[in-house]
């Protein structure tokens, strides 16, 4: 079963209540949060029992349609790009692709064009988009030594 479909039929057992409460939880875990507390936390294996309180409000848009270009094996395109070079050649490239610039940008955004001329695009329903504005608060803290 593909994680898309399993995370569909989860969804469906679960209820939109208990969906909530799991978006919820879910988007108060900030990651920058979380990697400044563990900075903080002393050496060691600590048990802990934490109680917390989760308000604010959750807004889920609605679903879109969007196209998305079609994707190209880029490592078949650099192989086959590089054996029409010479050694050189290809070595000038790859200096120059490491020092970046817009004309990278610009070669980047024509071989797009030429992957979605010859290749297409395909339409993509993509869900809703989920924003949330939370307060964690940690209603009752007891570590456990």
């Amino acid at each position: 079963m593909s994680k898309n479909l399993e995370a569909a039929v989860a969804a469906e057992l679960m209820g939109v209540e208990k969906a909530l409460e799991t978006v919820a939880i879910g988007k108060a875990l900030n990651e920058a949060a979380y990697k400044g507390a563990s900075g903080i936390l002393p050496v060691g294996k600590h048990t802990v029992d934490v109680t917390v309180r989760i308000q604010g409000v959750i807004t889920k848009g609605e679903s879109f349609s969007q196209q998305i270009v079609e994707k190209a094996e880029p490592w078949s395109l650099l192989a086959i790009a590089l054996s029409k070079l010479n050694g050189v050649t290809v070595e000038s490239l790859v200096k120059e692709a490491l020092a970046g610039g817009p004309e990278v940008a610009a070669i980047k955004e024509q071989a797009n064009g030429a992957i979605k001329a010859i290749k297409g695009t395909t339409t993509t329903t993509c869900a809703g988009k989920v924003t949330a504005k939370l307060t964690v608060t940690a209603v009752e803290t007891t570590e456990v030594k």
